[in-house]
């Protein structure tokens, strides 16, 4: 474990770093005697913070993922952004964290229906009510949607049913809470179409701040908390709840 200096407002980047380095498929990548060459420089700046345990390499990875939206080193930026963009980066990243989810859409009158297939690296809930768990989120993110002002290309008439589900389950599953103002009950484990996940990263915001904790794997090890240079082993026992969640990461556990 170690720390990641700060550097102008980029905590935000260093609580997703922080969280991708406890992925064991990243660990093993980077660690012992695997030989790992790319010309990738994204990849070669994440090698070198982990080889170098944050001594050097952030600088370089600032500067090959800033963009408009995502100015690392010099401003406030978001977690959940910056991980989209890894993903889109990075090929083997891409592979830990993207599923498959369908959009289907059916007319209230008639029936007749289309599903559009996309990709995502995130699930992103939005709960009705505080403390709400996050099972109960994510069946309420799923449920059918009435929407009246759309209109039929089959017969003319408006109203349809829209519903979002799941297709294939990522082995990084990533949940979005997307509202500030309101807050999620989230468990250590989380079993989903018979595939069972343990929660691996939590990364925060409170009042600009980003913060991360996170575990090794199997599950069982004990947790940390990141906050820029200073990391911090927590009690054993010690799970980390908090109001001011805005990612958590599951880690799907093999048979």
């Amino acid at each position: 474990m170690f720390g990641l200096r700060n550097q102008k407002g980029s905590c935000w980047v260093n609580a997703t770093l922080q969280s991708i380095f406890r992925i064991p498929e990243f660990q093993e990548k980077y660690t012992g005697d695997n030989e790992y060459t790319t010309i990738n420089p994204v990849e070669q700046s994440l090698e070198e913070i982990w080889v170098t345990k944050g001594e050097e390499g952030l600088r370089d990875f600032f500067r090959h993922i800033k963009a408009k939206n995502l100015p690392a080193g010099e401003n406030i930026g978001d977690s959940h952004e910056l991980l989209d963009a890894l993903c889109d980066k990075v090929p083997f990243l891409d592979k830990l964290f993207r599923f498959k989810a369908a959009n289907t859409v059916k007319c209230s009158n008639c029936g007749h229906g289309q599903t559009v297939t996309d990709t995502l690296t995130e699930f992103s809930i939005a709960p009705s009510k505080p403390k709400m768990t996050l099972s109960e989120s994510i069946v309420e993110s799923v449920q059918p949607v009435t929407i009246d002002d759309w209109t039929c290309e089959k017969c003319s008439k408006k109203g349809c049913v829209k519903q979002l589900l799941m297709s294939t389950f990522p082995p990084v599953l990533t949940f979005h809470l997307t509202s500030v103002d309101t807050s999620v009950s989230y468990p250590p484990m989380l079993t989903l179409n018979k595939m069972k996940y343990a929660l691996l990263s939590v990364i925060c915001l409170d009042g600009g701040y980003w913060w991360a904790y996170g575990r090794e794997m199997p599950p069982g090890k004990p947790w940390y908390e990141f906050t820029a240079i200073r990391v911090t082993e927590k009690d054993p026992g010690h799970f980390p709840l908090s109001d001011n969640v805005r990612l958590l990461m599951y880690y799907r556990l093999k048979e």
